[in-house]
């Protein structure tokens, strides 16, 4: 079963990138900017995120790749996407959470963020999805 997920992680996150292969937009549909894209990652190392979360494909021990994780989030709503960021334990009883946790034998912490910039991480989390992020 774990080998199923990950498979179909992987496949989502693939997927996602061929479909969205067009140029990203923010919220005012205008295209997203190297530079914006630098400052929404700034956000995420900003977090401590980066310390579990690897950039692209390389998994580290304590969590998956950003890319795994854009993948996920690509297929959820932008408001489940915040709830998550913000408040991580509301979400570790649902199957593909629960399946990452099984993974890593890591739960995700709540690291105080604001739903600004929780709406921040969800524009990155979609640069990376659409293939915008190459590192």
């Amino acid at each position: 079963m774990r080998k199923f997920i990950m498979v179909f992680t992987v496949a989502t996150f693939i997927l996602s990138v061929l479909t969205n292969f067009a140029l990203a937009k923010d919220k005012t549909g205008q295209k997203i900017t190297k530079k914006q894209i630098e400052k929404l990652r700034d956000v995420f190392d900003n977090y401590g995120c980066s310390g579990c979360h690897m950039y692209m494909h390389r998994d580290s021990t304590s969590g998956p790749a950003v890319a795994v994780i854009a993948a996920l989030a690509k297929g959820k709503s932008k408001k489940w996407v915040i709830s998550w960021i913000m408040n991580p334990k509301k979400h570790y009883n649902e199957p593909d959470v629960k399946a990452l946790i099984h993974q890593y034998v890591q739960y995700m912490p709540n690291n105080g963020v604001t739903k600004k910039d929780a709406e921040k991480l969800y524009e990155y989390l979609m640069a990376v999805a659409d293939g915008l992020v190459k590192k």
